[in-house]
């Protein structure tokens, strides 16, 4: 499954739709607050995507990733969360995954109806942490829609080390795995962790994942989608030549080809939900 480049650049814009914003403070897990942006469009639906915005865990902000969140939520009818969940190295694992699960907590409290987690980079490996934390607490989590995460703090597949050295360079992800859980070589004992290190993944909410095959976290993704298959898990796996780590902040006058991935893959879970159909695992 791909998004076909050429076929997104030949075919006419899509319909955008006015969009109002605010932010709000929420408190989270430990008492403290944090800020969270929420995005609703005209005409909005029962449905809220909570996102993570990416930036190596240790940089970035609903700010920062203001455009972008903006130009994804003229494209459909959810409501958008974006969270601005404190950062590494001053706030390490499991602090920005727990600021994530507070945020869906309270976004299901505020608008209830059907609520999703996803998030870019960095932050779809923090969706799919607070997902594993959400199927443990027993909050039915509608989805996750996870845009080129990295999941394996050894950078140790094959596509960290193509000859090419595409973005992120080896050397840029490890330096970020270890703003993230420390210096002192140890991982800590967490399965909200990275979901390739969980073992049981039975039960975790309908998956969609997308990555380009030049993009060094590529075999990751792929082994994510394989664990989440073997454990009964639905997943739609699109791996796309023309998708780059990062294009998630492209905001040019065409629609940014991932933000319309995020609004198809919202589409089709919320059909699947609305019609109680189980969808088949997507293929490349």
């Amino acid at each position: 499954m791909t998004l076909d480049l050429l076929a997104h650049l030949s075919a006419p814009e899509p319909h955008r739709c006015a969009v109002r914003f605010y932010d709000r403070t929420i408190q989270v897990a430990d008492g403290q607050h944090i800020r969270v942006r929420v995005y609703e469009p005209e005409d909005v639906a029962g449905i809220t995507l909570v996102w993570a915005h990416g930036g190596s865990w240790t940089r970035g902000s609903i700010d920062d990733w203001h455009d972008a969140c903006l130009q994804l939520a003229t494209l459909g009818r959810a409501r958008l969360v974006s969270v601005g969940y404190r950062l590494a190295p001053k706030w390490q694992h499991p602090t920005a995954v727990m600021d994530i699960s507070c945020a869906i907590r309270w976004s299901d409290t505020q608008f209830g109806g059907a609520t999703y987690v996803g998030g870019d980079s960095a932050g779809g490996t923090l969706a799919a942490g607070a997902a594993l934390f959400a199927r443990d607490s027993g909050f039915g989590l509608a989805g996750q829609i996870l845009a080129y995460p990295p999941l394996d703090p050894a950078c140790t597949s094959p596509s960290y080390h193509q000859p090419e050295q595409p973005f992120p360079p080896h050397s840029m992800l490890m330096h970020a795995w270890r703003q993230y859980v420390g210096t002192d070589g140890t991982l800590p004992r967490s399965k909200y962790l990275t979901p390739i290190h969980e073992e049981h993944l039975a039960g975790v909410c309908r998956t969609a994942l997308l990555v380009g095959p030049s993009d060094p976290v590529f075999d990751d993704v792929r082994a994510l989608a394989k664990k989440l298959r073997d454990a009964a898990v639905s997943v739609s796996l699109c791996e796309d030549p023309w998708v780059f780590h990062g294009q998630f902040l492209s905001t040019s006058a065409r629609a940014n080809p991932v933000h319309q991935w995020v609004q198809l893959e919202l589409k089709r879970m919320g059909l699947d939900l609305a019609t109680n159909k189980t969808p088949e695992t997507s293929t490349p």
